[in-house]
């Protein structure tokens, strides 16, 4: 958010003999040069869970799967790396919103207000996971996730709270493909958008 010229990508997997595997890359021209982060976090496993905080330009956040995940957060843009958030080890988004909070979607949503030193469980789904959610950008007691259950999509749901998660309102309503991997809120239109087979939107 700092400077539009630093750009950070993901790719998933972890180094093997012989090659460097995935991780984190950064580019600070553009993208016309791209470099793998010489420390990168414990686990390269993700799906897509990399943000930079907008409170923050160095601080990084990677949301990672399997053995060695959690949520690993740097404070000098990439050079060095915390395990910050070990109870849930298959992270699959990371969203840091306007106001410094931090968001984590695994079995089930977690949220740190202190730039990831505490985690607070604001849903308590079993047997599903979250993996899309968004936050109302004007008001972060609203957000919107996707359970899915990969067993069987009537058990799995779209939901939102507007009391900071205290309670949660299904509003799955007529959507024919009830596991999107991604959920996005556009303010302007205060369109909810789901996607995965296909894209789908709802006002709210």
């Amino acid at each position: 958010p700092a400077n539009p010229n630093i750009l950070y990508a993901g790719i998933d997997g972890d180094a093997e003999p012989g090659k460097s595997g995935g991780g984190i890359f950064k580019t600070e021209d553009g993208g016309r040069h791209w470099k793998q982060l010489p420390h990168q976090p414990g686990s390269r496993r993700m799906f897509n869970g990399l943000v930079v905080d907008p409170t923050d330009s160095q601080r990084i956040f990677w949301g990672a799967c399997g053995v060695g995940g959690g949520v690993w957060m740097s404070e000098d843009g990439g050079d060095t790396w915390e395990n910050v958030f070990k109870t849930d080890t298959w992270i699959w988004d990371v969203l840091v919103a306007r106001d410094g909070r931090v968001y984590a979607s695994g079995s089930n949503l977690w949220r740190s207000v202190d730039h990831g030193k505490t985690w607070t469980q604001m849903t308590h789904f079993t047997n599903r996971r979250i993996q899309g959610f968004d936050v109302d950008p004007r008001d972060s007691k609203t957000v919107w996730v996707s359970a899915i259950n990969g067993n069987g999509i009537s058990e799995s749901g779209i939901y939102k709270t507007t009391d900071d998660g205290a309670t949660w309102q299904d509003i799955t309503g007529n959507i024919p493909n009830v596991k999107p991997l991604l959920l996005r809120f556009n303010p302007e239109t205060r369109e909810l958008w789901a996607g995965w087979v296909g894209l789908y939107k709802i006002k709210q």
